[in-house]
C-alpha cells in the first residue's frame, strides 16, 4: 500500500481596501507554510488593484466579477457571491482550500498541523455559526459549500446569517467529521481573534479602514488601527500599558472631533 499524501494548500480570499493586510497575509502563508500551500486565488473586489494583487507572493489568479446587485444592496458587499463564484470558477489542482479573509494570517509555522482535515473557524460566541476568516476544507467538497446561504434575508431578519455562516452545517451533512475552532481573544481582549492555539490570528473589520465604505467608516478607530497594525508586523499580540494610554486619547480625541465635524458638516460629516 502506498503512503498517503501529504494534504496541498490552495488559498482563496477576497480582497478590499487597501493593499496592507491582504499581503501581510500572504507574506506569512508564504513564510509559515513549508510549501503546503501553493498557491493562492484573490478576488479584488476593490476592482482596481489587479496588478499590484497579481504581484504578491503566491498569487497564481487574481479575479474580478460583476457587483452582486441584491447583496450590496443588504449590506454594501457582495463577501458571499464573491467566494461562492471565486470557488466554482477556478481550476483547483491542491488537494484542500483554505478560504481565508485578507485580514486573517498564520502566526506561527505549526498551523496547517493543527488543522484537521475540515477546520472552520467559529464566529466569536457562537458554537455553530462558521467565519470564512478561516475555512479549511477538501476540494472534492467544495460544490457542497455555499457562502451566500440565507444571507439575503438580512435584509427582512435580523440575525439572518452573514457570509458563510451555514458553511458548517453544510460540511457536516456530508457525514465527514468537521472540526469547529473556537476563538481566543487577541490584544488583552481589546481587538482581534487567535485560533489554532494561538497559532493564526484575526483581525476583523480591516478593510473598513482601507475601503470607501462610508457607512462602516465608524466602526473603527483609523487612528487606532495605525497602532495594531504596527504591533500585527512586530508579531505582538498584546497591548502595554503605554498603548493602553494612546488608545484611551485617541478614543476621547475621536469622539470629540467626529462630533465637531458633525456640527460643523451635519449627517454627511464622515467618522475618522
Amino acid at each position: 500500500m502506498s503512503a498517503p499524501t501529504s494534504p496541498t494548500y490552495t488559498v482563496v480570499s477576497c480582497h478590499y481596501g487597501d493593499i496592507f493586510w491582504v499581503g501581510h497575509m500572504l507574506e506569512q502563508v508564504a513564510e509559515l507554510s513549508g510549501g503546503r500551500v501553493t498557491e493562492a486565488v484573490i478576488v479584488d473586489q476593490s476592482r482596481q488593484s489587479q496588478e499590484a494583487l497579481a504581484k504578491l507572493p503566491l498569487v497564481r489568479s487574481v479575479l474580478s466579477f460583476e457587483p452582486d446587485k441584491a447583496q450590496i444592496a443588504v449590506e454594501g458587499h457582495d463577501h458571499p457571491s464573491a467566494l461562492d463564484r471565486a470557488i466554482a470558477q477556478t481550476t483547483f489542482t491542491t488537494s484542500h482550500i483554505i478560504v481565508m479573509d485578507s485580514d486573517a494570517f498564520p502566526t506561527k509555522a505549526d498551523w496547517l498541523d493543527k488543522a484537521d482535515d475540515i477546520s472552520l473557524a467559529l464566529v466569536p460566541g457562537s458554537t455553530s455559526q462558521t467565519h470564512p476568516c478561516l475555512m479549511i476544507f477538501p476540494t472534492a467538497l467544495r460544490a457542497v459549500v455555499n457562502f451566500s446561504e440565507d444571507y439575503l434575508e438580512r435584509a427582512t431578519r435580523k440575525g439572518a446569517p452573514d457570509t458563510g455562516r451555514r458553511v458548517g452545517v453544510q460540511l457536516k451533512n456530508t457525514g465527514r467529521p468537521v472540526t469547529l475552532l473556537p476563538h481566543e481573544p487577541a490584544f488583552n481582549g481589546y481587538r482581534g481573534s487567535f485560533y489554532l492555539g494561538g497559532s493564526y490570528y484575526h483581525h476583523g473589520h480591516g478593510s473598513f479602514v482601507g475601503g470607501d465604505h462610508d457607512q462602516y467608516k465608524g466602526f473603527v478607530s483609523q487612528a487606532s488601527e495605525r497602532l495594531y497594525r504596527k504591533r500585527v508586523l512586530q508579531n505582538r499580540f498584546s497591548l502595554t500599558p503605554l498603548d493602553f494610554l494612546g488608545l484611551f486619547i485617541r478614543h476621547v480625541w475621536r469622539r470629540f472631533s467626529n462630533r465637531v465635524r458633525l456640527a460643523v458638516f451635519g449627517p454627511a460629516a464622515k467618522p475618522q
